[in-house]
């Protein structure tokens, strides 16, 4: 078989790694978001004088 018959596919490693990233960054964004709703609820619960 000529290796120009052959499709070139991206080596595993490669793909595992863009796998990584991309569940890096969305656990990353998830993170980032819960400590966002955090801050609002502890300010809102702040404002109606429920905590201290």
């Amino acid at each position: 078989m000529n290796q120009e018959q052959r499709k070139k596919l991206p080596h595993k490693k490669i793909i595992r790694s863009a796998k990584f990233e991309a569940k890096e960054q969305f656990t990353k964004s998830a993170l980032e978001n819960l400590k966002n709703e955090n801050e609002r609820i502890v300010n809102s619960l702040k404002e109606s004088c429920e905590i201290d």
